[in-house]
């Protein structure tokens, strides 16, 4: 098995943080073009064929 210096886990435990931060950033700047693609294609079709 593979040892794992204590050195090693003291710099992941240091940088995860700011890679979990990083990560999420990105996961919620996909999703908010995500939601502002579906929304601009939803009123793009309300204004094709309006419901009356």
């Amino acid at each position: 098995m593979l040892e794992i210096s204590k050195s090693d886990w003291k710099l992941l435990r240091k940088r995860i943080l700011l890679w979990q931060e990083h990560y999420m950033e990105r996961l919620t700047k996909e999703y908010a073009e995500l939601l502002t693609q579906t929304s601009n294609r939803i009123r793009h079709e309300q204004i094709e064929f309006p419901c009356y």
